[in-house]
């Protein structure tokens, strides 16, 4: 069941995925070659990409890789258990709730291309309900009784959500209206101890977007608010039009990666780089900056050119197996600092949210405004690999012009790609969206007519494997905007903000405090909910000691890229183990000194402005 139920989501998501970009490059050539608009395509946009949101998030829970804090691999009956429960009793409530605001959400008579507009907002609810019933078909024994409590009780939490339903088809909900304000004061008073729960669950296994929206639901439902807050402000957000760009870009990054791009782009850097000592290691960091920068995922580089780039660099004689995975490892979330990163349009899309009607902002802006921050990692890592290299003095190659020419003329189509982006983005030519549109069909393309290495086959099975990705990155995004909306209205930040400013009178305190926190989010937090949770809590602490807004997100984003090398449990280390076949304590003795040198240019990020601002307009 669960395999055929797989099998249809993928291909639902697929659909989606292919109206998404066919829209947008379709929209594209009409707008800028034959000036011709439809004002509907923004609105179809958003709606492909709800749906392959959700539908990609289902097919996550099949394949059980929702991103957690752990893999959840433990032997405990009852662990397992409250799991299960907590997973099923979530998403049914999010089911009722998402139920809710396809029925009472809209106007009547709103309207898309014809049908009613509470259609195209249905697969948020269908893909809650699918995922909680994945949550009991995936449990076994004692573990699937706690599942099947949890879709009761998940039921019960949702009442309030279905006397909505209910009244909306014009039925009388009857001794529900007394479940509901059951529902409001049981909440109230257990509020406390039910956030603990999900919390410590969240480090055995329980999948973040559970935990966030968990979370959320206990805080909205304990306040006597709507808990259909939480899908509303998933579907505000996933309406931004920027937001398209993630899955688009993940895909381009999974086919990149599928395809022999891989080994042409360590060609041409070999090449260019090969003949100098250390030269193959700053090839590595080059390649491993340039994969996780589309994927947005910096767990594909690690586990897809992990092994190669490993292998060539102990055949250089200059590096042991230990340095070549350290530096490997170290250097794979660098990519998040580049655009078009996922986590650069994430923070830039929440803080233009959050800075409305205040300072100029905009994603070209943050764009910009990484580009230093992360030239400075990338030399740091590239760096650290010449100096090793000139210390050992391992074999280097000859320069070969002809070969380097060769390898150039390979890896053109590949290289050219940041070019044609950074063009078409900073011309105004065309939007995120259908940069990444157009960034999909080019990789077609190229890999697929040019080099012929993508085919209808091979392509479907880069799907399978990036769909969920792509799904399990956005809902984490919705789940974690409901909790982020529930603080922002409550005046946390700004309660915050005070009580810190007041504390704290000293700028430079500040940020040395803002670091290790931020250091600490990235390590037990995933880049996507991290954002979208705690951004809102330092984007005013940034006004209030005045610092400029792009400063404060490279200072971010670099202490979360940096969190995924941090003990004990950076997203990274883990990925590496797994990779190299190696234990995670080992991996970390390879990696710190690594972490170390990150650490450095962080200081220069955060205390040294200029290289955040030096390039804006």
């Amino acid at each position: 069941m669960r395999k055929v139920l797989g099998s249809v989501v993928t291909w639902a998501s697929g659909l989606s995925f292919a109206v998404l970009a066919g829209v947008a490059i379709v929209d594209l050539i009409l707008s800028r070659v034959f000036f011709l608009g439809f004002p509907q395509v923004p609105r179809v946009l958003e709606h492909a990409l709800l749906a392959l949101a959700f539908f990609a998030a289902v097919k996550a829970s099949v394949d059980g890789s929702h991103l957690a804090l752990s893999a959840g691999g433990t032997s405990s009956l009852f662990v397992g258990a409250v799991r299960s429960g907590l997973g099923a009793l979530v998403n049914t409530t999010l089911f009722c709730a998402s139920l809710s605001l396809v029925f009472v959400g809209f106007e009547p008579g709103a309207l898309l291309l014809g049908l009613p507009l509470p259609i195209f907002v249905a697969p948020m609810a269908i893909g809650f309900l699918l995922i909680a019933c994945v949550d009991v078909a995936r449990a076994a024994g004692s573990a699937r009784l706690s599942a099947l409590a949890g879709l009761v009780v998940g039921l019960f939490l949702g009442t309030p959500a279905l006397v909505n339903v209910l009244e909306a088809l014009g039925l009388d909900p009857g001794f529900l209206y007394a479940v509901a304000d059951a529902v409001a004061t049981l909440i109230s008073a257990i509020q406390l101890p039910l956030i603990l729960v999900l919390a410590v669950a969240a480090f055995f296994g329980l999948p973040l977007y559970v935990v966030l929206s968990g979370i959320a639901a206990i805080l909205f439902l304990g306040n006597g608010s709507a808990i259909e807050l939480i899908p509303s402000e998933a579907y505000n957000l996933l309406k931004n039009t920027s937001m398209p760009a993630i899955p688009l870009f993940t895909i381009a990054g999974f086919i990149l990666s599928d395809s022999g791009a891989g080994k042409r782009l360590v060609a041409v850097f070999r090449e260019l780089f090969g003949w100098l000592p250390g030269g193959e290691a700053f090839a590595a960091v080059l390649v491993c900056t340039f994969f996780t920068t589309f994927t947005g995922a910096n767990g594909v580089t690690i586990l897809a050119l992990g092994g190669i780039l490993a292998f060539i660099l102990k055949g250089t004689g200059a590096y042991t197996e230990d340095y070549a995975q350290g530096i490997l490892t170290a250097s794979s979330s660098i990519g998040l600092l580049f655009p078009p990163s996922i986590a650069i349009i994430l923070y830039a899309v929440n803080a233009t949210f959050m800075m409305q009607g205040s300072e100029s902002f905009t994603i070209g802006d943050m764009f910009l405004g990484s580009v230093l921050p992360g030239a400075l990692m990338v030399l740091a890592m590239g760096g650290a690999g010449v100096v090793k290299g000139l210390r050992t003095k391992g074999t280097t190659r000859r320069f070969n012009p002809k070969a380097a020419g060769k390898a150039l003329l390979d890896a053109a189509p590949e290289l050219v790609i940041p070019v044609f982006i950074a063009l078409m983005y900073f011309t105004g030519f065309a939007g995120l969206t259908e940069i990444g549109a157009v960034t999909v069909a080019y990789l077609l393309v190229v890999e697929g007519l040019l080099k012929r290495e993508v085919g209808f086959s091979s392509f479907k099975a880069t799907m399978t494997k990036a769909l969920p990705v792509a799904g399990g990155a956005l809902i984490i995004i919705a789940a974690a905007r409901g909790l982020s909306f529930y603080i922002m209205s409550a005046g946390i930040p700004e309660l915050f903000a005070a009580w810190l400013s007041s504390a704290i009178s000293s700028r430079w305190a500040f940020l040395l405090l803002l670091n290790v926190g931020l250091l600490l989010v990235g390590c037990f937090m995933d880049v996507f909910s991290a954002v979208l949770v705690v951004s809102p809590l330092i984007i005013p602490l940034g006004a209030a000691y005045g610092i400029h807004p792009v400063h404060l997100g490279a200072i971010f984003l670099t202490n979360l890229s940096i969190g995924f090398l941090t003990p004990p449990i950076g997203m990274n280390l883990f990925l590496a183990s797994y990779a190299f076949g190696r234990p995670v304590l080992s991996i970390y003795r390879s990696v710190l000194p690594f972490f170390l040198l990150q650490l450095v240019v962080l200081v220069l990020v955060t205390w040294v402005p200029w290289f955040s601002l030096a390039l804006l307009p």
